[in-house]
């Protein structure tokens, strides 16, 4: 009897060690935003719409579902000395609903990991562009290039200076910000000194993505974060039909405290003009204590492609490190969208306020 339980015991335990356990990790993100704006139409200097309008809400997923809550598992499973299967399954929370946006498919994919030759994976997977951002520091309300509210196109008037159909609306300044992709490979190489290309693949998409166009894909992109020096830096650029989009973003560390970034990304999305988009930002660990302020300036120039449809906004906030998981977060910010067409003037504008906190694990 004592050697079947010895054997059993045995055997359980080289089926755990044969079998690793996935990491659970994740994180909650809860803020409540104040938002206070104007919406203005006027057609040659007279006023078609003039609406003012402020709400209040609770906000755990963040405007495009970057910097919001999230659950994921994780984990790798060794197939010989040098390659690993690698996989991951993360899925979007929104910690103040019960439905909608609960459990939306965020990056998930498997793969193999060779120390040689780099990792390979499948699935769902942001674009490799998402890896190039060393100036986003937003959170929440103005995550990715929210602009914090929704412009309604509820007229046609509207609808043509936005470029959208009637009865959509628009509350991004940038068009494009690393995207998702289904049914989508992604390649990255091991980190030679620093050096790293990445290259992706979409297969003809027939169903839904967060993609611009439902044709094939390909993207390729380089980054350089060496060992022990102040600068990081990356450009890529990613192809769809008639879509292209380009991107460049860099880091420079002033000193033990202070951070600059920047970031330029162009966009054809087969209109009149193509979207450029410019950021520029800022943080500071202040001395002695756990803050760490920022500021972030975006601009956009022909949004969506739509020629002479501008946006700008500005963030300022600071973090609060109460530990190695906890945040607090406070910010503040102000968006604008104008434009000016055919006897048309649009200005749509809001002031945002938020304050909220985020705990990872």
């Amino acid at each position: 009897m004592k050697k079947l339980l010895l054997a059993t015991a045995v055997a359980a335990l080289s089926v755990s060690a044969a079998h690793a356990a996935p990491t659970v990790y994740g994180k909650i993100l809860l803020t409540t935003d104040y938002v206070d704006g104007n919406l203005t139409v006027k057609k040659d200097g007279n006023k078609l719409i003039d609406e003012d309008y402020s709400t209040t809400q609770l906000n755990s997923a963040g405007s495009s579902n970057l910097t919001g809550s999230r659950i994921g598992f994780k984990g790798a499973e060794a197939l010989t000395a040098n390659t690993d299967l690698v996989y991951q399954l993360e899925y979007g929370i929104d910690v103040d609903a019960d439905k909608g946006r609960n459990f939306r498919s965020r990056d998930t994919y498997i793969g193999l990991s060779n120390k040689q030759y780099g990792t390979l994976v499948a699935g769902r997977l942001s674009a490799i562009d998402d890896n190039i951002n060393y100036a986003g520091q937003t959170v929440s309300l103005y995550d990715t290039y929210s602009t914090g509210f929704s412009v309604e196109a509820a007229d046609k008037e509207t609808a043509d200076i936005l470029g959208v159909d009637e009865g959509e609306t628009v509350k991004f300044l940038a068009f494009w910000d690393g995207n998702r992709a289904n049914n989508a490979l992604t390649y990255f190489s091991p980190s030679y000194n620093g050096l790293q290309f990445m290259g992706m693949y979409v297969m003809e998409e027939k169903n839904s993505t967060d993609l611009w166009t439902e044709s094939e894909a390909f993207g390729a992109g380089l980054k350089y974060e060496p060992t022990n020096q102040p600068f990081r830096a990356g450009a890529t650029y990613i192809k769809s039909s008639d879509f292209s989009t380009a991107r460049v973003s860099g880091a420079f560390d002033v000193n033990a405290a202070t951070t600059l970034g920047a970031l330029y990304q162009v966009t054809d999305l087969d209109k009149d003009k193509n979207e450029n988009l410019f950021t520029l930002s800022g943080s500071y660990a202040i001395p002695a204590t756990k803050w760490e302020a920022y500021a972030q300036g975006d601009m956009v120039k022909n949004m969506s492609g739509v020629d002479g449809l501008d946006g700008s906004r500005f963030v300022v906030g600071g973090k609060y490190g109460f530990n190695a998981a906890t945040t607090g977060h406070l910010y503040t910010g102000y968006s604008k969208i104008e434009a000016s067409e055919d006897g048309y003037d649009l200005d749509a504008s809001g002031f945002g306020l938020g304050a909220g906190i985020e705990y990872k694990f």
